[in-house]
């Protein structure tokens, strides 16, 4: 019985020349059909900004543009799943729910670049039986070994699935398992993953610094390089392996370890004071030198205008900004610790969250040039960066008589002798339904 189709199907071409167009069943039908609205859902809401900030960047010829335009439609938009309902349809990447996230990167170089950021959706999901993962490495020509030893260790389980439900907002659509970002060069593109060891904390009290410390140590290869910075920083930071952890995120390079890939562990210190700063950037005092201390001072300078407040205000080292939303656990400020292998110092970068401080990305806008001017950075012009949200974000994110969620999610700041004061702005489109 099974193979009469396959009989019928041969006799029916050859007495009339015609193929037959195998049946596909109504389930079959129905999921191409989400496949291909979502397609479209996801284009309308990542292509058009992607296409504008890299003409408004200034760094991309027209070919370069047209690439980096063609790997999101062709890898990353097929991988994001269906179209989410209204209901449902929060990403746990960013504030407002948006599974898609730009980053603007400046610096006293002078050239300025972009990155993008999103969450792929995996198989048990939205209909997908396979994994976006190895076609996307191979297309950019990723090194997955680090990659896949921190999918073992902090990839969700069903089981932590079911816990974290009950612990996010109720239109969540899915627990990530990681979330991939693209470093946009001029001639090729670079991968970044982003893990949750924060999760396992969260559904079996698993302490995150604790597994996350001892992840890097055992990692092949190179984990044992990692040693003498790791050591650095338990030896200052009296707050690791506490409860509640401080670790929250970890990404890494998908690059070859051996050609100086990095690891970020992004903690939450729950203090946004300028005695915190200080604290995280010179690793509790250890580091002294001119280029730590002008970082310092360059960002102090600016520090006001960071977390909305007047620059002329006088403010002292113990004042702790009030966060617009309080939400327990969350300070407004984030820190990184960036290591690299067989470098014993790491590097600090860190993370301030304008959305938890301003209340529009119009002030956000006009604040960011008056930082951006004392770098004598061209986006600084009054009116140039706020030009540069508004043609990749909408007119109404910037005009303060509509009211649309913020935009932007933060900026960072770090300095180094090389590439002096070094600036990332992150901002991701809301999802706009019809």
């Amino acid at each position: 019985m099974a193979s009469a189709p396959e009989v019928y199907s041969s006799q029916v071409q050859c007495e009339t020349g015609i193929p037959e167009t195998p049946m596909t069943s109504d389930n079959e039908v129905s999921n191409l059909k989400a496949k291909e609205d979502g397609i479209a859902f996801w284009t309308k809401h990542t292509v058009p900004v992607l296409t504008s900030l890299l003409k408004s960047v200034g760094s991309y010829t027209p070919e370069q543009q047209a690439s980096h335009l063609e790997f999101l439609q062709q890898y990353i938009i097929p991988s994001m799943g269906h179209a989410p309902l209204k209901s449902r349809a929060r990403s746990l990447l960013t504030h407002h729910g948006s599974p898609f996230e730009t980053s603007l990167n400046h610096s006293d170089s002078g050239k300025s670049y972009l990155r993008f950021c999103y969450e792929p959706v995996f198989p048990g999901s939205d209909g997908v039986t396979e994994s976006p993962i190895p076609a996307i490495a191979e297309k950019v020509g990723a090194d997955l070994r680090w990659f896949n030893q921190f999918a073992a260790e902090f990839f969700p389980s069903e089981a932590d699935d079911e816990i974290m439900k009950g612990k996010v907002p109720e239109d969540t659509i899915r627990i990530p398992k990681v979330f991939l970002a693209f470093d946009l060069g001029e001639e090729e593109r670079s991968m970044k993953a982003y893990f949750y060891p924060i999760i396992k904390y969260m559904t079996s009290k698993t302490n995150s610094d604790r597994a996350g410390f001892d992840l890097i140590r055992r990692l092949e290869p190179l984990g044992a390089s990692f040693g003498p910075a790791l050591d650095l920083i338990e030896g200052y930071q009296k707050l690791l392996y506490q409860d509640p952890p401080l670790t929250v995120v970890m990404g890494i390079d998908c690059v070859r370890p051996e050609d100086g890939a990095r690891i970020k562990i992004y903690i939450e210190p729950q203090s946004n004071t300028w005695e915190s700063v200080q604290e995280h950037v010179t690793l509790g005092g250890k580091l002294t030198d001119k280029t730590t201390l002008d970082g310092l001072a360059i960002l102090r300078d600016m520090w006001n205008l960071m977390i909305d407040e007047s620059e002329g205000k006088e403010i002292d080292e113990h004042f702790s900004k009030e966060t617009l939303q309080k939400k327990p656990g969350t300070s407004g400020v984030c820190f990184s610790w960036e290591l690299k292998p067989g470098q014993a110092i790491p590097e600090v970068k860190i993370y301030v969250g304008l959305n938890q401080y301003f209340k529009s990305d119009n002030a956000i806008s006009e604040a960011l040039e008056k930082v951006f001017r004392k770098r004598g950075w061209t986006w600084g012009v009054e009116g140039a960066y706020k030009k540069i949200i508004s043609d990749a974000f909408g007119n109404d994110v910037v005009d303060d008589e509509i009211e649309t969620p913020t935009v932007h999610t933060f900026v960072s700041f770090n300095f180094s002798e090389k590439k002096g004061a070094y600036m990332t702005t992150y901002v991701a489109p809301f999802i706009r339904f019809p």
